[in-house]
């Protein structure tokens, strides 16, 4: 066994089955991390309960209800909250999380009529384990709704005695379906409605995933643990062209273009119309104080050439004379 497939065990043993408990989530410890905790189906939520496993007894972190709100013990006011505690995700936010936050947690969802629901997530220390060898990775294509089939195939003669299916993101690893030698299985919490799986074949292990969403698109993994040899095999979920999504986006991405030139060439006008009528302006104003000048210049000429000298009239007056 190598390396990489002993740590891959490591984490298997410890993580999948972390104080002797079956794990749906193993999540890295961050300053800022989220444990998700999400109701699959349809049902009213009547109240939520978030607790963390100590040595001996498990500590109440927080309450939500769907008539009396929330409560949040003393210790964690500060820490922690809640985006979207009036939905089916009941998720818990860390806002400053220490290395005391390492451990197990339990989110325990109380409904009507479907009865009470619960997801374990442990928390561990960042390490590389989370790290997925490319030498073993397989690309599958899909798009949103569909279903999608994974087979991880070993050999027979090794007495493969478990198997296990992980859904691998950044910061996180789901536990999908965990397969034993005599054919039981047993689902992780986000997947008992939507994974199929066949645990009775002894050459291989099918599972499919189905109604795949956006948050699907990750790494897959298969880890099969024999007598004597270990198989590893992962494959990267990637979305498919969805061609008339994708007409739809370049209609949309033309019509933007469109309004935009539409845009421009009304502001380009106005400015034009802007800039001529200044012009017109600037113009004008250069115009009149010429216009003025030469105006009293022809004056001054025209009064100049006037005579200054008056003619004077005479007029002869006849003085009738009267006989005596």
């Amino acid at each position: 066994m190598d390396h990489t497939a002993f740590l891959i065990v490591v984490l298997q043993l410890c993580g999948t089955h972390a104080e002797g408990r079956f794990v749906d989530s193993i999540v890295k410890l961050s300053e800022k991390m989220k444990l998700e905790c999400i109701y699959p189906k349809k049902a009213v939520i009547i109240q939520t309960s978030w607790m963390k496993h100590n040595v001996t007894y498990k500590e109440n972190i927080a309450v939500l209800h769907a008539n009396y709100g929330i409560h949040i013990e003393d210790k964690y006011k500060g820490r922690i909250y809640f985006e979207n505690a009036s939905r089916e995700d009941k998720s818990l936010s860390f806002i400053k999380s220490t290395l005391e936050d390492v451990g197990l947690y339990f989110c325990s969802i109380a409904t009507y009529p479907d009865g009470t629901w619960e997801k374990v997530i442990e928390v561990i220390q960042p390490a590389d384990a989370f790290e997925i060898s490319e030498k073993q990775n397989n690309p599958v294509f899909t798009k949103p709704g569909e279903n999608v089939t994974f087979i991880c195939p070993y050999n027979r003669r090794d007495s493969v005695q478990q198997v296990m299916w992980e859904r691998i993101k950044a910061d996180c690893i789901d536990t999908i379906v965990q397969c034993n030698s005599l054919g039981g299985q047993r689902f992780g919490a986000d997947f008992k409605k939507r994974a199929l799986v066949d645990c009775s074949d002894q050459a291989s292990s099918m599972i499919v995933i189905q109604n795949v969403s956006d948050s699907d698109f990750a790494t897959y993994r298969c880890v099969a643990t024999g007598r004597n040899k270990t198989y590893v095999m992962s494959f990267t979920m990637l979305a498919t062209w969805n061609h008339k999504r994708f007409i739809i986006y370049i209609a949309a991405g033309i019509s933007a273009a469109v309004l935009l030139l539409v845009f421009l060439w009304i502001i380009c006008i106005a400015t034009a119309y802007d800039k001529k009528k200044k012009r017109k302006r600037i113009k004008e104003a250069l115009l009149n104080p010429l216009y003025s000048t030469q105006t009293k210049n022809i004056e001054r000429r025209e009064e100049e050439s006037l005579p200054n000298q008056t003619e004077e009239i005479y007029i002869n007056c006849i003085n009738p004379r009267k006989d005596h």
